[in-house]
């Protein structure tokens, strides 16, 4: 018998298959396809990744590197992608890659697997939260620079960094259904806004760079001497497409959030894999119209402004229209940290249910369906 997506029929079978893997329906399943998929796209946000290690990429191997880079991280980190998506099909639970670890060891091993596993996988999502979210607080800080009197200092930082993650935790503690709509607003931003942002770029620049200069030049600026004289240039390729390595992360989502899925055994794969398909091309064609925008590299580089993106901006669109468009890179870093948390939650939940952290956390609130314990502590 088929069950069609949000059926009856389909919410008895996702409740039938998490109950085969010893676990309640405690969470609220209101998710599509769409909204799985959504909330990795958010987290992999390839805008927050390219903007905030932009400068990075340029001093780190330089353009040449960016760009080929980001095709061959693309291709390798697919093939993890399928991987995963086989394993949520069959496992779809908000513990993801621990529980796994648990299955597919053997008896003997699988509960110690199942803890580093956890355990790296809870330390590497609060760094990635971490990591998201002070990039925002920095962005934030920048942008106020461009024009009035404001000077950026850590106490700042740290107080925007501060604010960030309280709003997202004061959204994330209401539950999936406003998250359901704020991850609608976020797949338009992070495809249509990003991609007219880029158009725009590519058209307005007054000149263009060569094919030669984005996917050929080599830049070694990571000091005096740099570390391509220090090790090799191979050494400094291979450190510089982190770029893209940092980017592509947080696919894992489609499986943490599979309990608050509707018929997760096939939204979820799909969400994983559709998440990174999507999330290369749009990537590609940014890095691609930055690259090609660059007016003058030395000057991107030591941008008065301290963000090559941002002086970018102000050389093609000038000050005022520079922060417009930053102003929309800056909400969807906002929506990027704000799923973050969410997945991050999911698997604090699912792994403090199985005794990995305190079973404190494992609670869900009654009226939204929700673990906000661990919304609540991410934040913190």
């Amino acid at each position: 018998m088929v069950h069609l997506p949000g059926t009856a029929d389909t919410a008895t079978a996702d409740e039938d298959r998490l109950a085969e893997l010893g676990y309640k329906q405690d969470l609220k399943r209101e998710w599509s396809l769409i909204h799985n998929f959504g909330a990795s796209f958010s987290i992999i946000s390839v805008i927050t990744g390219i903007t905030t290690l932009f400068q990075y990429g340029l001093t780190t191997g330089g353009p040449g590197v960016m760009s080929v880079g980001w095709i061959v991280v693309n291709f390798f980190t697919f093939f993890v992608g399928l991987g995963m998506a086989e394993i949520v099909s069959a496992v779809p639970t908000s513990g993801g890659p621990y529980f796994w670890a648990a299955v597919l060891a053997s008896e003997k091993w699988g509960p110690f697997c199942a803890w580093v596993t956890g355990w790296f996988n809870l330390l590497g999502q609060v760094a990635v939260t971490t990591g998201i979210t002070f990039g925002g607080a920095n962005l934030i800080s920048t942008l106020a620079t461009v024009k009035g009197g404001y000077e950026p200092t850590p106490a700042k930082i740290i107080g925007i960094y501060a604010a960030l993650l309280f709003s997202h935790a004061v959204v994330n503690t209401f539950g999936v259904k406003i998250l359901k709509y704020l991850n609608n607003v976020s797949i338009t931003l992070h495809s249509v806004g990003i991609s007219c942002i880029a158009i725009a770029v590519l058209a307005k620049a007054p000149k263009l760079q060569s094919a030669k200069f984005v996917f050929a030049t080599f830049n070694d600026g990571t000091g005096d001497p740099g570390w391509g004289e220090i090790a090799s240039p191979a050494y400094v390729a291979i450190i510089g497409i982190l770029i893209a390595q940092y980017t592509i992360t947080g696919y894992d989502a489609s499986a943490h959030m599979s309990e608050e899925t509707k018929d997760a055994a096939r939204a979820a794969p799909y969400g994983v894999l559709m998440s990174l398909a999507v999330s290369a091309f749009f990537g590609f064609f940014i890095m691609l119209a930055f690259l090609f925008s660059i007016q003058d590299f030395d000057r991107t580089v030591g941008s008065d402004y301290a963000q090559p993106v941002l002086q970018i901006f102000v050389d093609v669109f000038g000050e005022n229209g520079a922060i417009g468009l930053f102003a929309v890179i800056i909400i969807c870093v906002w929506h990027c940290g704000l799923f973050s948390l969410t997945s991050n939650s999911r698997m604090m939940y699912g792994f403090a249910r199985d005794a990995g952290l305190p079973r404190w956390f494992a609670h869900t609130d009654q009226k939204f369906q929700s673990p906000i314990r661990t919304s609540k502590l991410h934040s913190c």
